[in-house]
């Protein structure tokens, strides 16, 4: 992949973000309509995208491949949520905002902006991949990601929160894999159709939701930037670093970093008011994060690809 290739994506998916940035700006869209087109994308059109990605035929190559990404992922989070405990005994702060600043140290929003980056570089196969560390993700976040909050045993009933229409939609299009199913041609075209519509308006809504933060908001805080270079910057070049003396081909490498480098989750606000967090962290640490990753994932990209 050339180093102009990486820049004219990037440049792409950063125009989607600053399209959704200005209609914000200029109230062409209201917090109703950017919270119910997240839901679109999330409950409609991103599982569509996965059935579509996964709508390959079977190959030894991809069962491997597959197991490469879900034990990387499976290390990754595991590092990382040991290493956000011992952190934030030396960041203090109160309870409810040591809680909140553990959880985005290790959950990113592989979804919202991981998704789309992994879609622009390597198409279809690349959402294919990138569905497995959502996966591994997803197993982290309702077992520790609660724990960190309740501070309770784990408890395997939260599993069944892992019940969405992503999810669904990832076994759905692993079924298909394994059992070699393919979709009819007519139905393909409009799974094609409408999952197409993900990544470009997935992107929209985060410039639109960015909108309403302002810096200044942010820049009293340090403990704000270090939680987010944590998460886009330190933590992901630890990981770049292991998996350069992996034999591992270079698309699942840069498949991995992206997820790994994604910034903090967006529901990590949601998380933080559910069980009883710090609410105000997190918002301000997705603004950051999501900031510094259009510069930190470039980055990484070019170094795999050197």
């Amino acid at each position: 992949m050339s180093y102009t290739k990486i820049m004219l994506e990037i440049f792409i998916l950063m125009t989607y973000i600053a399209v959704g940035y200005i209609i914000r700006k200029i109230r062409l869209i209201s917090e109703t309509g950017i919270h119910d087109i997240s839901r679109l994308i999330v409950n409609v059109a991103y599982p569509l995208l996965i059935i579509s990605s996964m709508n390959v035929e079977y190959e030894t190559e991809h069962v491997r491949n597959i197991l490469y990404i879900f034990v990387s992922a499976f290390m990754f989070l595991t590092f990382t949520s040991l290493s956000s405990k011992q952190i934030i005994k030396i960041l203090g702060g109160e309870s409810g905002q040591k809680k909140s600043m553990r959880y985005c140290m290790i959950f990113g929003n592989v979804a919202f902006l991981g998704y789309p980056i992994c879609y622009a570089f390597f198409g279809e196969i690349g959402m294919f991949y990138a569905s497995i560390y959502v996966v591994t993700q997803n197993l982290f976040q309702w077992t520790l990601g609660v724990n960190i909050f309740k501070q309770e045993k784990i408890r395997l009933s939260n599993l069944k929160k892992l019940m969405n229409p992503g999810i669904i939609a990832i076994t759905i299009g692993l079924s298909m894999f394994f059992f070699n199913i393919r979709t009819p041609m007519i139905m393909e075209r409009i799974i094609k159709g409408i999952g197409g519509t993900a990544v470009p308006l997935a992107l929209m809504m985060i410039g639109a939701t960015l909108q309403q933060y302002k810096f200044s908001e942010i820049a009293s805080d340090k403990r704000i930037y270090i939680i987010a270079a944590l998460k886009t910057l330190v933590f992901p070049v630890i990981f770049l670093s292991i998996l350069y003396f992996i034999p591992m081909n270079r698309m699942l490498k840069s498949i991995l970093t992206i997820q790994a480098a994604a910034p903090v989750q967006a529901t990590s606000v949601v998380f933080a008011k559910n069980f009883n967090g710090d609410s105000v962290v997190p918002a301000k640490v997705v603004f950051l994060s999501v900031i510094l990753c259009l510069v930190t994932v470039p980055l990484f990209l070019v170094l795999i690809n050197i």
